[in-house]
């Protein structure tokens, strides 16, 4: 199977995703700069700044899962990307000794 068949439908540009979270351009500009949002640029450090649906989706379904109301949008990403590299390093540490994740 060639994996790069979709790869036009599977990278959004930065207008799209403005649209799709319904924020202005320079946002998502910002936020991909800041590393907040997962973005590649192709090419390089200058070329054009791109995002993968999935990533994007995994992003925005991780920042849902994580609010909690009455807690700012600050305190509830910064527990999420604990939650999240603390479940990867976990299943690492449960590859390196031979146990299966729970």
């Amino acid at each position: 199977m060639d994996m790069t068949a979709n790869l036009d439908t599977d990278l959004l540009k930065p207008t799209e995703v403005a649209a799709l979270l319904r924020v202005s351009r320079s946002w998502v500009y910002e936020a991909a700069k800041e590393g907040r949002i997962p973005s590649v640029r192709l090419g390089g450090p200058d070329g054009p700044l791109r995002f993968l649906i999935d990533d994007v989706d995994a992003w925005l379904n991780r920042a849902r899962s994580a609010w909690v109301p009455g807690e700012s949008t600050t305190a509830a990403t910064r527990r999420a990307a604990r939650s999240s590299s603390t479940s990867a390093a976990q299943m690492s540490i449960d590859a390196i000794i031979g146990q299966s994740a729970p």
